[in-house]
């Protein structure tokens, strides 16, 4: 049965969101997104019922013992940079720190340049996604410690 929890900005803007316990508070967090448009990155929960629990992203909703009708508080903070890894066709990976706000088109010249691959000779996926040109990273969802995969574009006519 889904809890209905109600998110409470500073502003005093109040959203309702239906979402099973068993979901995690960064899926809640992206369902915040979707209403409010605060990204996840940018988003800090927490509940004030008898004290004040601070909810961690990788954590289950029933953890908290949360129940329907309880108020969610929504902090926005300012972007934080996260770590994310690329996996290359040869099974290595590499570690890069970027904003969430980046533009794919930046971070894929920065992959050139850290991997030394011509950017037309490859492209990227994450979550089975390729990464477009013209969106930021924050558009996939792309979460902290996420691998996204270099792919090499076959050569030869």
């Amino acid at each position: 049965m889904d809890l209905c929890l109600n998110v409470k900005l500073l502003t005093g803007e109040m959203h309702s969101l239906n979402i099973s316990p068993s979901r995690t508070i960064w899926d809640l967090k992206l369902q915040i997104a979707q209403k409010a448009g605060v990204p996840p990155y940018q988003q800090k929960l927490a509940c004030q019922n008898n004290s004040y629990i601070d909810l961690r992203d990788g954590a289950q909703l029933s953890e908290f013992g949360l129940k329907s009708g309880d108020i969610i508080v929504l902090v926005v903070k300012n972007e934080e940079s996260i770590t994310i890894f690329l996996r290359n066709d040869k099974g290595r990976t590499s570690t890069y720190l970027v904003m969430p706000s980046d533009l794919v088109d930046n971070f894929r010249a920065r992959v050139q340049q850290q991997e030394n691959i011509p950017t037309e000779q490859f492209w990227l996926t994450y979550d089975g996604r390729a990464l477009e040109n013209g969106h930021k990273l924050s558009y996939y969802n792309i979460a902290p410690h996420s691998t996204i995969f270099l792919n090499m574009r076959l050569r030869g006519g």
